[in-house]
């Protein structure tokens, strides 16, 4: 499995996380399948996720156009939070940020989702 994949499987299980955190702050996190490079990443995310909550969603509430917090799809939440969480605290590349966003958001959530995700994301690297 290259590298890329690696990062994709772990930012999809980060994003799982993320989104079970949502609803059970205290859910058992399940890393038996990753490899190290994968469970520093994926721990990285967490750890900022963590640290960072209240500074991530104020960010989120800034940029929302029509929404509140509270109105966006929880899925949809938790990929941005994800997708946040790397362009501001990682070293990784906006266009895989998002690209790997909508990707999720496909798989994931409604048909509505890559569309409004990729135009969110896009408007904070601005």
């Amino acid at each position: 499995m290259g590298a890329q994949m690696k990062r994709t499987s772990a930012r999809e299980l980060a994003f799982k996380i993320i989104y079970s955190k949502f609803f059970n702050s205290s859910s058992d996190e399940d890393f038996s399948d990753a490899d190290i490079e994968s469970l520093t990443f994926i721990k990285d995310i967490l750890k900022n996720f963590a640290t960072h909550y209240t500074e991530i969603n104020e960010l989120i509430s800034k940029n929302l156009k029509g929404y509140t917090l509270d109105r966006v799809n929880k899925i949809d939440l938790a990929i941005i939070t994800e997708a946040i969480i790397e362009l501001k605290y990682l070293n990784t590349p906006k266009e895989v940020i998002i690209n790997e966003a909508v990707e999720l958001s496909k798989k994931y959530s409604t048909d509505k989702s890559p569309k409004f995700i990729n135009g969110f994301l896009a408007s904070i690297v601005k």
